[in-house]
């Protein structure tokens, strides 16, 4: 019964994808480098796309089908005050999700004082 319940949660997962048409990641986006003080960061964003638990508003949590997908730091300036740096949104976000993953048994990124394992220089 339990690996019922699984099956049914992944397939209504993949038709929520589906319906919800998310967009193609452009080749230009497909790795993103950040330059950081601390060094540059690269971001295989394909490859977190691809992952099979995530989907495009783990990342991208505003936005909505039909709508162009900004980019991080089109909201991530810290300018409005309404919303986190960048710094604080990649931190807590990416951070957050490895150390989720990690807790449930599964390999994933560096998680705290893995600084350098991120920040390139």
């Amino acid at each position: 019964m339990r690996q019922l319940f699984f099956v049914a949660a992944f397939m209504f997962g993949c038709a929520g994808n589906v319906l919800a048409e998310e967009p193609a990641i452009p080749a230009e986006q497909a790795v993103i480098r950040f330059d950081t003080k601390l060094g540059a960061v690269t971001f295989n964003h394909q490859m977190h796309a691809d992952l099979s638990f995530t989907e495009c508003t783990s990342c991208h949590h505003t936005w909505k089908p039909g709508e162009a997908v900004k980019s991080c730091h089109a909201c991530h300036q810290n300018k409005d005050g309404e919303s986190p740096a960048a710094k604080t949104a990649f931190h807590t976000r990416c951070i957050g999700c490895h150390e989720y993953t990690v807790g449930k048994g599964e390999p994933a990124g560096p998680q705290k004082k893995m600084c350098k394992l991120c920040h390139v220089k």
